[in-house]
Parts: C-alpha cells; sequence; structure tokens
C-alpha cells in the first residue's frame, strides 16, 4: 500500500502572470506530505524570478530550468528525473487546484489498492467562466480496458490529461515511461495509455478538485494545421502501445 510522499510536477513556460496563483493553491493544500518541482522551460518573462522567489521561501520547493526551450513534454521528463516521491502527478504553471487535491490523492492510494487515482476538473475560461457541466459524484474501480477506454475519449471526466490523475513513480520508472517530445498535442494521452497498460487497477473518480484555464493563446488554437499531425501521431501511437500489450497478455497466457 502506498502511504508517501506526493511529487508535484509543474511546468512553466512565460507565465509570470498566472504561476503565483499556481503555486500558492499548492502552498495551500491541507496535505503537507508532498513536494513541489517546478520545470521552467526557458521563460523569457519574469516567470523565473518569481519561482526563484518560492524556492527561497519554501525548503520542500525546488526548481529547475531548461537552457534551452524544449516543450512541455521535456518539462515533464525533467521533473520525473528529479522527483522522488512514491506517487507523482502534474500541474501546468497556469492552472491552479483545491485545498484537497493532495489529500484526495494520497488518502485514495491509501484507502484501495490501485496504480493510478483521478479526479474531476473546472474548465474555465480567462473570466473564469466554468464551460463544462460538473455532474454529482461518481467514483468507481476498474480494470485496464475500462480505464484505456476512458482516457483516449474525447468527453467525460477522465480522457488523456495528466493533471487529474496521480502515478505510482516505480512504474513509470520500472517500464522506462517518458513523455514523447516529438508531439505538442496528445503526448499526456500516450503516456497514460502507455502507462494503463502496464497498471492494473484504476481509481476513477469526477470530484472537481482541478481548475483547467482555457487561454485564447493556448497551443491547441495557435498550431491548428501542426495539430493534424500530431493527433495522427499520436493516435498511432497509442494503437501500438495497446495492441502490444495485447500480444504480451496472450503471450503469457500460452
Amino acid at each position: 500500500m502506498v502511504k508517501n510522499k506526493l511529487s508535484i510536477i509543474m511546468t512553466a513556460y512565460n507565465v509570470a502572470s498566472y504561476i503565483s496563483s499556481s503555486i500558492e493553491s499548492v502552498i495551500a493544500q491541507t496535505n503537507r506530505n508532498f513536494d513541489l518541482i517546478i520545470v521552467d522551460d526557458c521563460s523569457t518573462d519574469q516567470t523565473q524570478k518569481i519561482i526563484r522567489s518560492y524556492e527561497e521561501k519554501y525548503d520542500w520547493i525546488s526548481v529547475v530550468c531548461h537552457k534551452q526551450n524544449a516543450g512541455v513534454s521535456a518539462a515533464r521528463n525533467t521533473g520525473l528525473a528529479s522527483a522522488d516521491g512514491d506517487l507523482v502527478t502534474f500541474i501546468d504553471g497556469d492552472d491552479w487546484v483545491e485545498p484537497d487535491y493532495v489529500e484526495h490523492f494520497l488518502s485514495k492510494f491509501e484507502d484501495y489498492d490501485v496504480d493510478m487515482v483521478t479526479c474531476g476538473f473546472f474548465n474555465e475560461g480567462e473570466n473564469g467562466k466554468v464551460k463544462n457541466k460538473v455532474s454529482s459524484r461518481q467514483t468507481s474501480i476498474v480494470g485496464r480496458d475500462e480505464a484505456i477506454k476512458q482516457i483516449i475519449r474525447m468527453t467525460g471526466t477522465v480522457m488523456g490529461y495528466t493533471w487529474n490523475k496521480a502515478y505510482i513513480r516505480s512504474i513509470i520508472t520500472d517500464n522506462n515511461l517518458r513523455f514523447q517530445t516529438d508531439l505538442d498535442l496528445m503526448e499526456d494521452q500516450v503516456f497514460n495509455v502507455e502507462y494503463a497498460t502496464v497498471a492494473r487497477q484504476f481509481y476513477l473518480d469526477n470530484l472537481p478538485l482541478y481548475h483547467y484555464i482555457s487561454r485564447k493563446d493556448s497551443i491547441t488554437k495557435r498550431f491548428a494545421m501542426e495539430n493534424v499531425r500530431d493527433v495522427g501521431v499520436a493516435r498511432m501511437k497509442v494503437y501500438k502501445a495497446i495492441r502490444d500489450s495485447t500480444r504480451k497478455e496472450k503471450d503469457q497466457m500460452e
């Protein structure tokens, strides 16, 4: 049973206007059994200055700065390389979380023998207006097939995001899982499917604890044509991960 620390990996790139709110929401957590690793992907604004000020103030915050801009996948990989918690999750530097975000993940891993725990989320515009429908509380423990089905869905409360999920770090390291640095889109879905193929049980919960802020200058809106290529490549990688896992299971049964 996993009872130990959660490592939160926060990625940041030119988010000086938002990063303080994101960090403050982590500081406000009710459960203190975590550390925060902030990876700055070579920001050109005041982001680095802001996160360094927090690092100086709190001994459980550490900052890693890329010397060259390498993208969010590389930043998450850098965070994983620095993490030492038994569990790991991810937060984007321009989003924020509810005070019991950490408590939710730690308590569910303690109460249930599972390899992944999810939470729900608010999809908000920059004006704070919630875009998605938040439904009544639903929880379930599911196997691999159902988890993958929920991860690759384009709707729902699970989907391919990493910031509404917590993972067992040893599963990531033992299976050499990494984010694909050649994708600017859906890299998180590929990671989640690859993780799911080597995991067993999943605790799915739609309790909304993460605030995803949909911004006008987001990558999904900036590069519409390039996205077509990334979606195609990501889907192929997802298909390959599922196919390889199915073959491995068949080989083990023979």
